[in-house]
């Protein structure tokens, strides 16, 4: 993501962000609003490409710890590998270059677990996490994206997994932290605006807002927002957003949908031990014990276990088919739509049913009907308008075109211009020889006797 472009998603989104890690970043703001940037070294493209990483477990006396490995590709990783993947810093739905460091965005994110997902060498994942959270953008998709892999994610922090981040870490199966002084929670919705028309304006700046008739709603509530009514923002913006926060941290840790977890949904903080007391978390313990968990919950190959159902999280909103999770990546379609039911959701949902032999039905996105329902009703349109003109078998109208398309090309083969009339070239030949001309002259001679 260019600087300009992370500038205005910075100054003009919604956050799920921890609000300490939102004053960490405002000197790097500072600098964007400058135009000063940051200084990139080497080509973005070279900059971007990040090796695959994988945990694997070495025995080690007593007790077992995980390393992790850097390889090329997963195919290079054993089999039984548990894929590795790293949220950090700020969460932006596009990969960020220039805030403080190179971050890949959570749709980058995404496609890598899919892709790991899908490999045979991965039996499980490890999302590692040590984020304040970021943008609206791009959050509910990421998390869905989670819900809906194949194989069990596990997610681990020895840092902070705050706000946005945190919704991520909920749609994992289980959560471990390192050590009591890790933190998670500020469940929640912020936004920060800064208005810098009253300085604009001493230095001359006019500004003159114009909306087309009818359209008296039209970004009301941030204008409002920026006349000191903060209300219609908060009600009609950030409300909406927090309760759909809450509710799925709600679906995806049901010890949290109580009267005593709902108190832990307001935006506090909460170290190690109180977030697993409390239910935000699940253990603590080192990275080598998240590896092992992911692993024992892909051994036990038990459905209400897998990426989306660790806490029986769709238990009690899903249909008994999907109850204990034996469709991960289908339930996780549910509650979707617009832009958050991406392909990639929907491709992954059709290997499932494929995988387990539905090979008769398939999913498609709203999009993707639509269009198929236009080009069914443009066909018929034309089936319709053939009909009408006689045309009603398409093998003899193609066979018609065929043989005059033949000869108008022998047609046009010929040498010279054609006359547009016949002429005599050869002597007559009178069919019937000699009785023909008896016939005649007797006829003749009759005649002229009268």
């Amino acid at each position: 993501m260019r600087s300009t472009n992370l500038l205005a998603v910075i100054l003009g989104s919604p956050f799920m962000m921890q609000h300490q890690a939102v004053l960490g970043y405002l000197p790097q703001v500072a600098m964007l609003m400058r135009g000063e940037g940051v200084q990139q070294q080497g080509p973005l493209a070279k900059r971007r490409a990040r090796p695959t990483m994988i945990a694997e477990l070495t025995p080690s006396g007593a007790a077992t710890v995980a390393g992790r490995k850097r390889v090329k590709g997963y195919d290079e990783a054993p089999e039984g590998s548990v894929a590795v993947h790293s949220l950090k810093g700020v969460m932006l739905k596009d990969d960020q270059i220039g805030l403080c460091q190179d971050v890949p965005g959570t749709a980058s994110l995404g496609r890598a677990m899919l892709a790991a997902d899908a490999h045979e060498n991965v039996v499980a994942h490890v999302l590692a996490i040590d984020s304040g959270g970021g943008s609206v953008d791009g959050t509910a998709e990421y998390g869905a994206l989670i819900k809906g892999l194949t194989k069990p994610v596990v997610a681990y922090s020895d840092g902070i997994i705050a706000s946005a981040a945190y919704w991520a870490a909920s749609s994992c199966a289980k959560i471990v932290l390192n050590n009591g002084t890790c933190a998670v929670g500020s469940i929640g919705v912020m936004c920060s605006v800064a208005d810098y028309k009253p300085m604009l304006e001493k230095l001359g700046v006019v500004f003159h807002d114009l909306r087309a008739d009818d359209s008296d709603e039209k970004n009301e509530d941030f204008r409002q927002l920026m006349e000191g009514n903060h209300k219609p923002y908060i009600e009609n913006v950030l409300n909406p957003l927090r309760e759909m926060f809450a509710s799925t941290v709600k679906e995806n840790r049901p010890q949290l949908a109580t009267k005593e977890g709902e108190k832990l949904l307001h935006g506090s903080m909460y170290f190690a031990n109180a977030a697993v007391a409390d239910g935000l978390a699940d253990e603590i313990g080192p990275f080598s014990r998240a590896v092992e968990l992911a692993l024992e919950l892909a051994e036990a190959g038990d459905p209400t276990t897998g990426a989306a159902g660790g806490n029986s999280a769709t238990t009690s909103t899903q249909p008994p088919m999907f109850g204990k999770n034996k469709f991960p990546a289908v339930a996780a379609l549910a509650g979707l739509s617009g832009a958050a039911l991406t392909p990639e959701l929907v491709s992954a949902a059709n290997d499932e049913l494929e995988t387990a032999g539905i090979l008769g039905a398939a999913l498609v996105t709203e999009a993707s009907l639509t269009t198929l329902q236009n080009d069914s009703t443009a066909w018929n349109a034309a089936h319709t308008a053939l009909e009408a003109a006689g045309a009603t078998d398409v093998v003899a109208l193609a066979a018609d075109r065929d043989k005059y398309k033949a000869e108008a090309a022998a047609f046009g083969n010929q040498p010279g211009v054609l006359p547009t009339s016949s002429t005599k070239t050869g002597t007559d030949v009178a069919e019937g020889g000699d009785a023909n001309d008896k016939l005649v002259n007797d006829l003749h001679e009759k005649m002229l006797n009268g």
